[in-house]
């Protein structure tokens, strides 16, 4: 990169809306799509070979927590959900077993927060990738919840039933989720992300006034644990969120994920709320990359980077991109985002 700033520094100053050479970006893929990116570039080092700005890992399960005896195609959390995984339709799974059937918490044993080893593996990945900005990212208390009470549907029938359970068990994750976040002091980690889809496509999955009663002061905590050992507090949430955003902004939150343009108007974000968080994300993932043709994704691509050409944004499909999408596409926005300023060697 020559004389040019890291990678790291570059989001910083994007992030905070301060003057960079080029707007930085991030991949989101799925395995599916990362092989075939692997073939094209002829490299399994993805982060150098695309460029990428941002390395965001998941915690580990502690070995002391760590099922033996689970069946093969299987992923078991450390909450005790179980999920069926199959990388052909990406990488989300099926669950297919919750340890909550029942709205009580009466014989459920939380895991451990002090156990060792949920983050062993940041460390190496710092050391070798010291120019990017590195993101430590977890599930936070909504879709916790929901996997562990047997379900999505389960899980609001209990939030319009019960209400103190659902309060209980929020408390109880995010009680958690500080404990994780603490547990990052030190180890070289940029930022953190914790994740909850909260929204449909035209809108907020629950009325903003439950959110806010219910939900709001959590994340607060959480935005709080992460900015007192100095971590950028990220949120990814799919869906139309817009009725949350000044919310989020309010309790602290420095960048929003992944931002859909099919859900969310991007204009309009930018114009209410730019001053005042960071994007990351905007490429459709559910249109353009797998069904636009390269001029489209290309031209997509210029037009978020013309849009944030002033920074708070960091340019990224709006979600994981799907197998589905044609290659040529993906490698259509790599290099219309290596392309910025001339440069295509950063």
């Amino acid at each position: 990169m020559s004389n040019q700033i890291s990678k790291r520094d570059r989001v910083i100053r994007s992030i905070n809306r301060d003057s960079v050479d080029l707007i930085p970006w991030q991949l989101d893929l799925t395995r599916v799509i990362e092989n075939r990116l692997k073939e094209y570039y002829g490299a399994d080092d993805l982060w150098t070979a695309t460029g990428d700005h941002i390395i965001w890992l998941k915690p580990q399960i502690p070995p002391a927590l760590v099922d033996p005896n689970l069946a093969p195609g299987l992923a078991k959390t450390e909450f005790g959900d179980i999920w069926e995984m199959n990388d052909e339709t990406g990488n989300w799974g099926k669950l297919v077993f919750s340890p909550i059937r029942e709205p009580s918490l009466q014989g459920y044993v939380f895991p451990d927060i002090s156990l060792p080893g949920r983050w062993n593996h940041l460390g190496e990945i710092r050391n070798k990738y010291p120019d990017h900005f590195l993101v430590a990212h977890s599930t936070a208390i909504f879709e916790r919840a929901w996997a562990m009470c047997g379900g999505f549907e389960r899980y609001f029938m209990y939030l319009a039933s019960e209400e103190k359970f659902v309060e209980e068990l929020t408390k109880k994750l995010t009680d958690y989720m500080c404990g994780l976040i603490a547990q990052l002091d030190g180890l070289g980690v940029d930022g953190f992300r914790f994740g909850d889809d909260w929204g449909f496509q035209n809108n907020l999955m629950i009325c903003p006034q439950a959110w806010r009663r219910i939900y709001k002061k959590y994340y607060q905590r959480i935005i709080e644990a992460g900015k007192k050992i100095g971590l950028v507090m990220m949120m990814h949430s799919c869906g139309n969120v817009t009725a949350i955003l000044p919310d989020l902004i309010e309790i602290g939150l420095d960048v929003y994920h992944p931002f859909q343009p099919e859900a969310m108007n991007v204009e309009f974000c930018k114009k209410e709320f730019g001053k005042d968080i960071a994007f990351w994300g905007g490429l459709g993932t559910q249109s353009t990359l797998p069904f636009g043709m390269v001029d489209d994704v290309r031209q997509e691509v210029k037009d978020r980077l013309e849009l944030f050409a002033d920074g708070g944004y960091i340019l990224a499909p709006a979600g994981a991109i799907s197998p589905d999408a044609p290659i040529e596409n993906v490698i259509a926005m790599i290099d219309a985002a290596k392309e910025q300023l001339g440069k295509d060697n950063v």
